[in-house]
């Protein structure tokens, strides 16, 4: 029984956590988007995949796995702060914000995060939110597992909704770039880390951009940030190490816009970069005491640790990079490989079981739609808009460089899926634009062209026709 996690009781109050959560979205939805009946048929759509890909990795962690699982661990340390919560209600509050040391050396009981295997801050930090979650599932872990779902849902969705209204993404590309990512749909669904970073990550994409590039509601804004950087750094730290720097970059880059003159505005370009690099670098000079062991001193050689970790333990799902990580050629060789197989890794030869089989699919239609997109109409059509567009290449500075981090540090196909889910809503994103400067704003100048056309066509046709017969 060591490793069941899943019980009878869970079965019994599972369907009244479904309806609960379904009823509770569908109010949310109504405060608001009202009865916005297209809108309404996407949200059906994805919130009934994100339950159910949140109840089925459930369920083939514990019968098919046979119940190894870290949200296992995460769920039994909120069990067990949720008990001495009950009993100390006064240590809510000072826990929430405690380290792990902090609290296994003061807690009142004598309580100790080892044994039930919580050994890091950031699985305390986990179990922390579980065990809030627990206060209304009753020691079940399905329960518990829908609210972390029902979150991750509204913050993707926002996500969703943000991209079609300030960058003008056509509604079934944004979901395919949002809330329909088969990815995403299952590992930023249950009882992760994962989870909380996604979910924490789309809300600071959101209201960085609404405090840096288009500035409105400060102050809600400014605490939305707050508590997502929070979130991202007392678990997976690296995750801001690779937003922040782009991020300052895209906010310089936008500033573009405002230069009226073309040729100053196409030379400032190089100019943004350097002061980027230059924000870049001083950020990365001063992160070893923020980062830690994700310091740029350390990186690769954790990412190297990491590596031999995953390849001895894990089975035929691994993969090995021939790259020596301790030379500068080393590292610039890895990057180009790093990328790729984070981005269109595993191929279709490679993989081993059915969800290897399911990652392998969806990383070839990324290739399959990066090829397509970039070749269509013109490979120097797709640089030109790449070159104009500061979001563009925000989306790929960031996404290259999380899948280069996470695709030398995995070295298993099966914590890939879920480690580079981060990256992929952006680099999707940079597709879509793609796909609406290429073919949606083009259909629009072509139609305008034949209106244009016609329009002069019938003036030419309805105008007098003057000859000098005529004349005479």
């Amino acid at each position: 029984m060591g490793n069941q996690f899943i019980f009878l009781k869970d079965y019994l109050l599972l369907p009244f956590y479904l309806i609960g959560a379904i009823l509770l979205m569908n109010l949310y939805f109504k405060v608001k988007h009202g009865k916005n009946s297209t809108l309404k048929k996407y949200f059906n759509w994805a919130l009934y995949l994100k339950l159910f890909g949140c109840i089925s990795i459930s369920l083939i962690y514990q019968y098919y796995y046979g119940g190894s699982y870290d949200g296992i661990n995460y769920f039994r340390g909120g069990k067990m702060l949720t008990s001495y919560w009950l009993e100390f209600p006064d240590q809510i509050i000072p826990v929430l914000f405690q380290e792990l040391n902090t609290f296994n050396e003061t807690n009142k009981l004598g309580l100790f995060g080892g044994n039930v295997h919580i050994f890091a801050n950031e699985s305390f930090t986990v179990s922390k939110i579980a065990a809030v979650f627990n206060f209304f599932t009753f020691d079940t872990f399905l329960p518990c597992a829908i609210f972390f779902c029902v979150i991750a849902f509204i913050g993707v969705w926002n996500f969703f909704i943000f991209i079609i209204k300030e960058f003008n993404i056509p509604i079934k590309i944004a979901a395919f770039s949002s809330i329909l990512i088969p990815s995403v749909l299952i590992w930023d669904s249950g009882i992760f880390k994962d989870t909380i970073t996604f979910t924490a990550l789309m809300w600071l994409f959101i209201c960085s951009y609404y405090i840096f590039i288009k500035p409105k509601n400060l102050i809600r804004n400014i605490i939305g940030i707050l508590i997502a950087m929070l979130m991202i750094a007392s678990i997976k730290l690296y995750i801001l190490a690779a937003f922040i720097p782009f991020f300052i970059i895209y906010i310089i880059n936008s500033n573009r816009d405002k230069i009226k003159n073309p040729a100053i505005k196409w030379f400032s370009t190089p100019f943004i970069f350097m002061f980027g690099a230059a924000a870049i670098a001083l950020f990365l000079q001063n992160a070893d005491e923020l980062l830690g062991r994700y310091s740029v001193d350390q990186v690769l050689e954790t990412a190297a640790q990491t590596a031999v970790y995953i390849q001895e333990s894990s089975a035929g799902s691994a993969y090995s990079f021939e790259v020596d990580f301790s030379s500068p050629l080393g590292v610039l060789i890895a990057i180009p490989q790093g990328i790729n197989i984070s981005l269109f890794r595993p191929y279709p030869w490679e993989y081993l079981s059915p969800f290897i089989f399911f990652a392998s699919a969806e990383s070839m239609l990324f290739l399959y739609f990066t090829l397509y997109l970039l070749f269509k109409k013109g490979f120097g059509r797709s640089m030109s808009i790449i070159w104009n567009s500061p979001l563009i290449q925000f989306c790929l500075l960031f996404s290259f460089t999380f899948a280069f981090m996470v695709g030398v540090s995995s070295a298993n196909f099966g914590s890939l899926v879920r480690y580079k889910i981060p990256f992929m809503p952006f680099y999707l994103l940079f597709l879509g634009i793609l796909y609406k400067e290429k073919f949606v704003v083009s259909k629009i100048k072509t139609k305008k062209s034949k209106l244009l056309l016609t329009i002069n066509n019938r003036a030419v046709i309805s105008k007098p026709v003057t000859t000098r017969n005529s004349i005479q």
